[in-house]
């Protein structure tokens, strides 16, 4: 994908395939979790947040590669060997053949990956199990941020957990 191109639609699916075949560790939150757990709620984006360990980042490094991802605003992810440059950012937007992943360590709302991931529920995407952010988590994170878009969701988020 160039600079200049319109971004790949959303294929959020075809992401998270991708990243189960590298074998990369990682929750879904965002909207594409509120989805996966029922919410009618659009989004542009695939937000995931990755298990911290070097090999895991390793792993998802590769896994850019494949998806050809760009770091927005900054170009093409290039192979660095390992996935320690992850590490140099609290969050990565990435632009894909595959649409938009976001990657965040530390969202706000949340303790990091190990408290998401010891209350994630398993949903099924293509016969793929992609554990995602538990509904308490979703809201957590959503009253944090607590963006216009975020409010928005936050009825419909409660009314799924009631």
């Amino acid at each position: 994908m160039a600079h200049d191109e319109a971004p790949a639609p959303l294929d959020a699916e075809a992401i998270l395939r991708t990243l189960a075949r590298f074998d990369v560790q990682f929750v879904v939150i965002g909207s594409v979790a509120a989805m996966m757990l029922g919410a009618t709620v659009g989004t542009l984006d695939i937000d995931i947040v990755p298990e911290p360990s070097d090999e895991n980042l390793s792993r998802l490094s590769e896994a850019l590669l494949a998806l050809h991802a760009e770091v927005t605003g900054a170009g093409r992810v290039r192979d660095f060997g390992d996935g320690d440059w992850l590490r140099a950012s609290r969050s990565w937007n990435f632009a894909t053949d595959l649409g938009r992943l976001d990657i965040l360590h530390s969202p706000a709302g949340v303790s990091g990956y190990a408290a998401l991931a010891a209350a994630a529920t398993i949903e099924d995407v293509g016969g793929v199990p992609i554990a995602t952010a538990s509904i308490e988590h979703l809201i957590a994170m959503k009253e944090a941020a607590n963006r216009p878009k975020d409010q928005l969701s936050l009825p419909i988020l409660r009314w799924l957990r009631d």
